[in-house]
């Protein structure tokens, strides 16, 4: 193997310095992977969420999110809407007998049919010796005029369609006479009879029967009786006809009332009312 000279040995060191002294010594003395640009190490100076979405992405995080604002919906309350004022006092619960309707006047008769079927038992006749069940052509007409809804009123046994102009007349209403408490369970039982003016609720214990007893249902021309009992209670009041001596009854339990009187059975009835 051949070497080369000694001669030549000045030119070689020569060329090393000259490559030395052209590579930077910065670049030589930090590594590439820990310098950072200026432009990013000046942002470190101001927390991340306050840059702008330009300097997020110099330094190569996503934008910000854009803001949103809640609109209101049907179950969210608009922010922009004045408070509700709120109520002094809570509105009152309506009566169960109250159903806002004009006041009417009706006049003519009473027919008692069996329950849930068109056959027809007889019509209401009242009479001096009371009130029963009768023929078609000795039925009784009568009047009422209900209240404005659904609340109690009076029948009158005469021809006159205001009840209250009737109530100066002895025993002209059709009511029931009585003091007994009716109820399920319970023999007890009311006559429906020619009976004095009385308001409606009013309990029978100081007059001895009622005559505001009566609701009206338009849709179909039904007659319902509401009895009071001598407590002020409401039972479930259920008209009833005696077939023996045609007189019809109130009572809270037509099959206890058999029991009770098996001589003399009741059939229960529905009330209607058809004009003239």
């Amino acid at each position: 193997m051949r070497f080369p000279s000694l001669s030549c040995l000045p030119v070689l060191f020569l060329a090393l310095c000259l490559l030395v002294a052209h590579s930077p010594v910065s670049a030589l003395s930090i590594p590439p992977n820990l310098k950072s640009p200026p432009r990013v190490k000046s942002l470190r100076s101001r927390a991340p969420e306050k840059w702008t979405n330009a300097q997020r992405l110099a330094a190569g995080l996503p934008p910000r999110a854009p803001r949103t604002y809640k609109r209101a919906t049907p179950t969210a309350a608009n922010p922009l809407a004045p408070a509700p004022v709120k109520r002094t006092a809570p509105s009152p619960s309506p009566s169960p007998f109250a159903h806002a309707r004009p006041a009417v006047n009706y006049s003519g008769r009473i027919v008692a049919r069996h329950p849930g079927s068109d056959d027809v038992v007889g019509y209401l006749r009242a009479l001096s010796s009371g009130v029963s069940l009768g023929s078609n052509e000795s039925s009784t007409t009568v009047a009422f005029k209900t209240p404005g809804g659904n609340a109690l009123f009076s029948i009158s046994n005469g021809t006159s369609s205001d009840a209250e102009a009737s109530s100066t007349q002895e025993a002209s209403l059709i009511g029931a006479l009585g003091t007994f408490a009716l109820g399920s369970g319970s023999a007890n039982a009311v006559t429906l009879e020619n009976v004095k003016q009385t308001a409606p609720h009013a309990r029978p214990a100081l007059t001895g029967g009622e005559s505001a007893i009566w609701t009206f249902d338009v849709s179909t021309q039904a007659l319902t009786a509401h009895w009071v009992n001598p407590d002020g209670s409401h039972p479930k009041t259920r008209v009833a006809y005696n077939a023996h001596n045609g007189t019809l009854l109130l009572t809270g339990d037509v099959d206890a009332y058999n029991q009770a009187h098996a001589d003399e059975p009741l059939s229960e009835v529905a009330l209607y009312f058809e004009s003239e």
